[in-house]
């Protein structure tokens, strides 16, 4: 599988945002969408050997890669569409406010948490991560725990 396949880079998806009717549904959807293809690199062998080269070259000295994919990677890319959104106020983000008005950088926040499984690497959590994020995506009734680094409702 190419590793890029149909995730879009910090430019491609803003410029998907800006096409979009820029709203909460068009956020979660553009978001989701990310997710979903993000998720097809985590479940493809060579898409997955490929997306640990890129998160593991340049993590040390770049402190931000989201303009890099798929030079380089950093989870925020998935979250884009929510941040323009609410302007990066996090506390008014639909996810941001289901968990404790954390920022998505955080590291044990909902997207931030992906790069901590990716360090480890465990695939299998990642993969399991995933379906949390579209379920706090999908359904208002669920929160991220950063303290215990779980899905909760």
């Amino acid at each position: 599988m190419e590793i890029t396949s149909e995730f879009l880079s910090y430019n491609g998806i803003n410029e998907e945002w800006k096409k979009s009717r820029m709203d909460s549904d068009a956020a979660k959807f553009l978001t989701l969408k990310q997710v979903e293809e993000f998720e097809k690199i985590v479940k493809d062998d060579e898409a997955w050997g490929n997306l640990l080269s890129v998160f593991n070259s340049g993590r040390q000295v770049d402190a931000w890669l989201a303009l890099d994919w798929p030079d380089g990677f950093d989870e925020l890319v998935l979250c884009v569409p929510l941040c323009k959104l609410v302007n990066f106020e996090c506390s008014k983000c639909t996810v941001g406010k289901r968990q404790e008005n954390n920022s998505c950088a955080n590291d044990f926040s909902l997207f931030g948490y992906i790069a901590e499984l990716l360090k480890i690497p465990d695939r299998e959590g990642l993969i399991n991560h995933t379906g949390s994020i579209k379920k706090i995506l999908l359904l208002d009734d669920f929160r991220w725990n950063i303290a215990e680094k779980k899905i909760s409702n």
